[in-house]
């Protein structure tokens, strides 16, 4: 899925879009480097590199960590660590990518209007059940092809709501995500690379992925995220319970990512916790113990972004039809990767409300299915 959308990313700022610049999203092909503290995270590494290689990113290169730290003067790694380099590797700046495509969008005048101050209330149904269109706070939308939901965290709990089904209110849940944006002292060597620890991209392939393609997105609300296609396991099918896959630890996770933003500035990360919809962040980051020139950042000098990312509890966002609910598509769980992954969800969602087939391979497809779809359908049936 990461794949197609770099491709899709590139086509984008042809001509074709003239809003969507280089300049406009602040895209940047400064690389990633993904690093490993220990022999056992080097091996991961490994993995990851024939991975990539299989998905056909064949750039990526393994460094020890003294090469590591050639290409970044400012890190600090452990002789055990080492490192894998993705020179192909993108990176936009969320704020900006998402103005820009605001813009693109509003190019196409009466076609498209914005309510963002006026909320959806209900999904209304026609005598046949298809759903026509949307009751927001104000007026009737009347939907032409569909409708798409795609409310990020709150995603679930809106068709859990409008479906009476209380298996959506457990699909997605709001995970807290951190960065932090800071000047570089004036002492330490610029950060060249989009940098990240590898347990930050292990939260993508919790359930058993079977590949991964890394892309760097920096985001206004949340940290800057590694993109990963991922494979997970099905999910486990719980007819009849609110219970979708495996439940995630609870508490707070950190690992550590860093990138220069196009200004010139840090974007200094994450963590990852469940503490509902709650926007007062904890300050506490790992890049310290990796870059440990920022020891002389003054924290007036430190700007906090946090936000609920939309974490999808069966192990890979949900692109697909919403089963007993005609003419409804549903969008949601792509946790720090939204952007990343935007192009390509975009393609089957116009795929899926069109009815035409998607240029997506099948498994990618099935791995982004409504994980109970068959327990609903199966029960509508009886």
């Amino acid at each position: 899925m990461a794949a197609q959308s770099r491709e899709l990313w590139t086509e984008l700022l042809a001509p074709m879009v003239p809003q969507l610049t280089v300049d406009a999203l602040e895209w940047q092909p400064i690389g990633s480097l993904l690093i490993a503290s220990n022999a056992e995270e080097g091996e991961a590494l490994a993995q990851r590199q024939h991975l990539l290689a299989n998905a056909g990113l064949e750039d990526a290169q393994l460094l020890t960590a003294a090469e590591a730290k050639q290409l970044e003067p400012s890190l600090d790694l452990c002789s055990e660590g080492s490192a894998l380099l993705v020179p192909s590797d993108m990176q936009v700046n969320g704020k900006a990518t998402a103005a820009a495509l605001l813009q693109a969008c509003e190019a196409h005048g009466p076609r498209f209007t914005a309510l963002f101050n006026e909320g959806a209330r209900k999904l209304l149904q026609g005598d046949s059940g298809r759903v026509l269109g949307v009751q927001t706070e104000a007026r009737r939308i009347h939907a032409g092809r569909g409708v798409v939901v795609a409310l990020g965290a709150w995603s679930g709990a809106f068709l859990a709501d409008q479906l009476a089904d209380v298996r959506w209110a457990a699909a997605f849940r709001p995970r807290r995500g951190l960065l932090l944006e800071m000047p570089r002292p004036g002492g330490m060597p610029p950060v060249q690379h989009g940098m990240m620890e590898l347990g930050y991209t292990q939260h993508y392939s919790q359930a058993g992925s079977a590949g991964a393609f890394t892309a760097y997105q920096t985001a206004d609300s949340t940290a800057a995220a590694a993109g990963a296609a991922v494979a997970a396991d099905k999910a486990a099918e719980h007819a009849g319970t609110d219970k979708i896959g495996s439940e995630p630890e609870e508490g707070i996770d950190i690992t550590f990512t860093a990138t220069t933003s196009k200004g010139g500035s840090l974007l200094i990360g994450s963590s990852r916790e469940f503490s509902g919809f709650d926007s007062d962040a904890p300050e506490a980051v790992r890049a310290q113990h990796f870059l440990p020139g920022l020891a002389a950042v003054q924290r007036p000098d430190i700007s906090v972004r946090s936000g609920p990312r939309p974490y999808a509890t069966a192990g890979s966002p949900i692109v697909d039809t919403v089963p007993g609910a005609d003419g409804v598509v549903v969008a949601a769980g792509h946790e720090g990767s939204g952007l990343t992954l935007a192009p390509a969800t975009a393609a089957l969602v116009a795929d899926l409300l069109l009815g035409q087939p998607c240029d997506l391979e099948a498994e990618v497809i099935q791995a982004v299915r409504c994980p109970f779809r068959l327990s609903i359908e199966d029960f509508l049936s009886m």
